[in-house]
């Protein structure tokens, strides 16, 4: 009978022409006849020794007979899945507001037990929303509801398409098997980084859309969630559009983005908090430049692809790092600025990007509900400017606290414009941006030397927390109320989202 273990720190420099099954029989002195790769579990790139970039494995393997004694051999455990109680409905179309990463998972775990959900967006459908951004970039129009926060495929869609997660359980895992269904290649399941770039996430959305239409489910376009009624503890009546309607269960998936509808969601007796998030702004650098200090050579990345960091300190860190990307202004409200980043699969550009921010809460804004939101729309506010274009400065003048030279380039869509970004922030907030650059400096030499700040970054997780109750995941107000994903405050990224709406959509059942 064969045995199911698990080997870690399986270490191949990248140079090294072995195979995996030669490698792992060198490593534990076994011929490879004796034991069957069952998957990677794990995949990740050493770059600590500059100029010798290691991959790094974790494997699971299956013995004919009894394994070897080996300090990283483990027997194989599988992950704990807890099943909790179904929740049966009579209705069959449960509504889901929002068609972002929770709601599009939501639903594709919901058409597994024969349920047909209705889905609902203030934006678009995908193809319209794509020429309403270039409308954005181009001639600075921006439609509030269709946009890069809004729309079909969530903000998401306009991204490094990162598919990391902290959590590994077994919805995680299962977010990735469907996207490998639809299209997304298969070592995003294993890859310590993986990413599918703003157009494999835009194809996948497409691919889902087409899946949930055969399976009977309808997408409602350019329908806004604007008010509902609570009666007995339940939501009674949705008023989608013009129409008031009386779903049976409804279901939130927001952005985080959905000031109006938190909003409106408090004033009819719905249960919300304030919760921390970071702000800051953008760092871009040459691509060229990152390599070297990754890979010790840039040359590596013709090997290994364009470089990519991740740092963290005491007063901050960097987030959603974009290799090879452009910065983008991401506005979703007219005559406010707010800046992402955003790449392609390959990752080819000349420069990447990466949001340097600092964690903010009640200290820095206020006790009140809206305080943290409207500190992201002050800012949001002040550095708008004609044409969307976002401030800038170099980040050494901006250590300096000078306003610096206008002669300041940028990938930014659609522009930029010469701004002491000392006088966007708060005082407090811009000296820990400060010292986080500083650490990012010793951390990498010349990290901030020729590089460009661009701001605000303030969208990185929702100021806002729909409560909900832990074991039913239903809101503390309304008992057929379901808030899931990143504007709820319950995620953060795609993966995350995905699974929060995968975890609530599948205990539904038809009674």
């Amino acid at each position: 009978m064969m045995k199911t273990y698990i080997l870690s720190n399986l270490r191949i420099p990248s140079r090294e022409d072995i195979t995996l099954a030669e490698k792992v029989a060198k490593e534990l002195h076994i011929p490879p006849s004796t034991f069957i790769i069952n998957r990677i579990i794990h995949k990740a790139l050493d770059t600590r020794k500059k100029n010798y970039p290691v991959f790094v494995y974790t494997l699971e393997l299956e013995f004919s007979s009894s394994p070897p004694n080996h300090p990283d051999l483990s027997e194989f455990k599988p992950l704990k899945i807890e099943i909790p109680p179904p929740i049966f409905i009579n209705n069959p179309h449960p509504y889901i507001i929002g068609m972002g990463p929770a709601g599009l998972f939501c639903a594709l775990a919901m058409v597994e037990n024969g349920i047909q959900p209705w889905l609902f967006d203030r934006g678009e459908p995908l193809e319209d929303r794509l020429i309403k951004v270039q409308d954005f970039w181009q001639k600075g129009i921006l439609d509030e509801n269709s946009n890069i926060q809004f729309g079909e495929g969530g903000a998401g869609t306009f991204s490094d398409g990162k598919l990391t997660s902290r959590r590994n359980d077994a919805f995680t895992q299962r977010i990735f098997s469907e996207l490998i269904k639809f299209g997304a290649p298969e070592e995003i399941a294993y890859e310590a980084l993986p990413h599918m770039g703003t157009d494999g996430i835009q194809r996948i959305v497409k691919r889902i859309r087409e899946y949930l239409l055969a399976k009977g489910c309808k997408f409602h376009y350019r329908t806004s969630l604007t008010d509902l009624v609570l009666k007995e503890g339940k939501v009674a009546q949705v008023a989608l559009g013009n129409q008031w309607q009386e779903p049976e269960i409804f279901i939130l998936a927001l952005g985080n983005a959905a000031r109006d509808t938190w909003k409106m969601l408090y004033e009819r007796g719905i249960t919300l908090e304030a919760k921390p998030f970071a702000i800051g702004f953008r760092i871009e650098q040459k691509q060229s430049d990152i390599n070297r200090w990754i890979y010790g050579n840039e040359q590596w990345a013709e090997v290994l692809g364009a470089a990519s960091y991740r740092l963290t300190c005491k007063t901050g860190f960097t987030f959603c790092m974009c290799p090879g990307g452009k910065v983008i202004v991401a506005s979703s409200e007219k005559n406010t600025v707010v800046t992402n980043g955003m790449s392609f699969s390959s990752r080819e550009g000349d420069a990447g990007n990466s949001a340097i921010v600092t964690a903010v809460n009640a200290n820095d804004y206020g006790n009140g509900i809206w305080d943290g939101m409207n500190l992201q729309i002050s800012l949001e506010n002040k550095a708008f400017r004609k044409g969307y274009l976002a401030p800038a400065q170099k980040a050494k003048d901006f250590l300096q606290n000078q306003n610096g030279s206008h002669n300041i380039h940028s990938t930014c869509l659609p522009g930029i414009y010469p701004f002491n970004l000392n006088n966007l922030f708060p005082i407090a907030i811009s000296n820990r941006l400060s010292s986080t650059l500083k650490y990012c400096n010793h951390i990498f030499p010349e990290f901030y030397t020729n590089s460009i700040l661009i701001a605000p970054e303030t969208r990185t997780s929702s100021p806002i927390k729909i409560l909900r109750k832990k074991n039913e995941l239903s809101s503390l107000s309304a008992a057929n109320l379901y808030p899931i994903g990143e504007g709820s405050g319950y995620s953060g990224g795609i993966i995350s989202s995905a699974a929060d709406g995968w975890r609530l959509g599948e205990r539904f059942r038809i009674r």
